[in-house]
């Protein structure tokens, strides 16, 4: 519609940002494949790669042992951290002189709202443009973006433009723009996902959109229709600078171990002891969770997560230990050494706790809690323990015993 006025949403995503930046400060490393990490000798993963070291299959994530021998004239880097933060300051003090309303995801990403903005530098694409050229004259990094108008569109369409490029998906076309692609580029959509859509004969977004609703909801219940509207671009999550949002949308804690295990005492001991980790930053921060997640990564690098929702926000490991067990033993379905095991705490709100009036164990239990947290702060946080946790410091090296339990 002539006249029509619409949102202007970027994704903005900086190239292979770690590399990127140790080529700055080493030229020598330009054009060469590279990956920043820590030696295999200390079990270390890949950081990031570029992308010739791309070419032989390496990726994040991976054992370092197994990128040196896909790559035998790979060059390793174990990181200058201090230069990433402060190219990536640098970095977001250019994309600052285009729009305050900034949504900075991690060091690398962010989201960008333009919209109203067409008066000072036109098009978002054409804006767009002109911050990938000046932080690459000013700052020599490459930055890829998508430009919609939303931000799943924008999302997608930075993937769809990598690497070093610039794709703007033009309003009313969304869904043409998505129909095409595997059902897996819409974020939100994982590996199990993918494949009970697979198993439907689903296997891209278009197909996904024209899909009758109530036979995906006999399949994917409440999440079937957000997922069909996404499939089709429609989002209206807004852009949320710091100002207007918590800090940090999740808290968590994972732990890669010294020696992959199928030991499920230690693993539940383990999990524990993430949680009191976890609630006890939840209350120095006076915030409740919702959402609970538990991550396993095995061996072989296969990595599961489960979530529940909690039906009171609390900020207690008590009361998260039960679910976040049965979380465990739901994934326990592999006969395969664990090598990681996190837990992460969304949906947070801030406030803290209350108690029925009528409930005087869960208020003795707050006042422990509260006390524990006290004795913690002034001594340290290893000066009380659960008696699990204390049999976890003693069993770090078990290699025994049946995952399955």
């Amino acid at each position: 519609m002539k006249g029509a006025s619409f949102r202007a949403v970027l994704h903005v995503d900086l190239d292979a940002f770690f590399v990127a930046v140790e080529r700055v400060l080493d030229p020598r490393l330009c054009g060469r494949p590279v990956v920043v990490g820590a030696s295999p000798s200390r079990r270390g993963v890949v950081a990031a790669a570029s992308y010739e070291a791309r070419a032989f299959g390496i990726h994040s994530a991976m054992p370092m042992a197994q990128a040196l021998r896909l790559c035998p004239n790979l060059v390793r880097v174990s990181g200058t951290h201090g230069a990433y933060g402060r190219a990536s300051r640098a970095v977001f003090d250019v994309l600052g002189n285009y729009t305050p309303v900034i949504e900075k995801v991690s060091v690398d990403e962010a989201y960008l709202d333009l919209t109203g903005t067409e008066h000072l530098f036109g098009r978002a694409v054409d804006a767009a443009d002109r911050m990938r050229r000046e932080v690459r004259e000013r700052l020599r990094l490459d930055l890829t973006i998508g430009a919609s108008r939303n931000r799943l569109v924008s999302k997608v369409a930075s993937a769809f433009a990598k690497p070093m490029g610039l794709f703007d998906v033009q309003p009313g076309q969304e869904a043409r723009f998505l129909a095409p692609l595997p059902v897996k580029a819409l974020p939100g959509i994982g590996p199990v996902t993918t494949r009970r859509l697979h198993d439907l004969n689903i296997p891209r977004l278009g197909v996904l959109a024209d899909t009758e609703g109530w036979f995906l909801e006999e399949i994917f219940g409440n999440y079937s229709k957000p997922m069909q509207r996404r499939a089709r671009g429609e989002d209206d999550t807004p852009v949320s600078p710091p100002w207007e949002r918590h800090e940090a949308k999740t808290i968590g804690h994972e732990e890669t171990f010294a020696a992959d295990t199928d030991d499920h005492a230690f693993l539940r001991a383990k999990l524990r002891a993430q949680l009191e980790s976890t609630t006890r930053r939840l209350r120095e921060k006076g915030l409740l969770a919702r959402k609970l997640t538990v991550k396993l990564r095995y061996a072989d690098f296969v990595t599961e997560s489960r979530d529940a929702t909690l039906p009171v926000a609390t900020d207690h490991d008590i009361e998260l230990l039960q679910p976040a067990l049965e979380l465990l033993h739901r994934m326990a379905t592999r006969r395969t050494l664990v090598r990681l095991l996190g837990v992460r705490l969304g949906g947070l709100v801030q406030g803290y706790w209350q108690g029925g009036l009528f409930d005087p164990r869960a208020r003795r239990s707050r006042r422990l809690v509260s006390v524990l947290d006290r004795v913690r702060a002034k001594y340290g946080v290893q000066a009380v323990r659960a008696g699990e946790t204390v049999w976890l410091a003693q069993a770090e090296n078990r290699r025994h015993g049946s995952f399955l339990g």
